[in-house]
């Protein structure tokens, strides 16, 4: 009895030491990210006064329907999905499916049209530097500026899309160059809530609080190369 008390306590210590230090590893990495958008970011997009750091996306309480606890702004613009003769998972640029999930979150700023200062937990928006062709009087990115991927996405991999084994196995039966894996178990590298299943969403590919590979790691990336996260997906052999 004694064996198992002490086993549930080594247990227990362990769970408690992950559920405290998580948020501060966190907190460390996003602190020397461009998500760090108080005045003490490393990045030329700061606010001018505001000294909290997880304000810009998140707030424990009067956040937005989104999770989690997302207190940025949305945008309402339209977007133009990626599309090519060799996609799968929508017939034509005209069907490509609306933007959604995580992805919408992250637009909320890179798109730019949504102040980065624009929460919805104070009246006003927290002011932003003014960044001669990075970020204007209002806070939103510029077109050019380190972030900005404006409402035309085609240039980059497709969102929101529904991955799965049926998409797969559809890709890999008519197109033998770079097959696609399936299932997907990597513990970085997953798949989010996406049209009705499970897809590809910009958290996938990217870990908003600071690049898991350490400082040599591509920024705000999952792992230590590209290579690495594109091959969770993609057969580069």
């Amino acid at each position: 009895m004694l064996k198992v008390n002490k086993r549930f306590r080594t247990i227990l210590v362990l769970v408690v030491c992950v559920l405290v230090l998580a948020p501060v590893l966190t907190l460390a990495g996003i602190m020397e990210s461009k998500h760090n958008l108080s005045v003490s970011g490393p990045g030329s997009a700061k606010a001018l006064t505001e000294t909290q750091i997880c304000i810009f996306c998140h707030t424990p309480h009067n956040s937005s329907p989104y999770s989690p606890l997302w207190n940025h702004a949305q945008s309402v613009a339209t977007y133009v999905n990626y599309w090519s003769t060799t996609l799968k998972s929508y017939a034509s640029q005209g069907a490509a499916p609306p933007i959604d999930g995580f992805s919408k979150l992250c637009l909320g700023c890179h798109d730019g049209t949504v102040g980065l200062g624009a929460v919805v937990s104070r009246k006003g928006d927290i002011r932003m530097a003014i960044v001669p062709g990075a970020v204007d009087a209002s806070g939103k990115l510029l077109p050019g500026a380190a972030g900005y991927l404006g409402t035309d996405l085609s240039g980059g991999h497709p969102l929101s899309i529904r991955y799965d084994a049926a998409l797969v196995a559809k890709r890999n039966s008519d197109h033998a160059l770079m097959p696609l894996h399936w299932p997907i178990t990597d513990p970085d590298v997953r798949l989010y809530p996406a049209q009705g299943g499970y897809g590809v969403q910009c958290t996938s590919c990217h870990e908003p609080h600071g690049s898991k590979g350490g400082p040599t790691a591509p920024p705000l990336w999952q792992k230590a190369t590209y290579e690495e996260v594109c091959q969770v997906c993609h057969d580069m052999e």
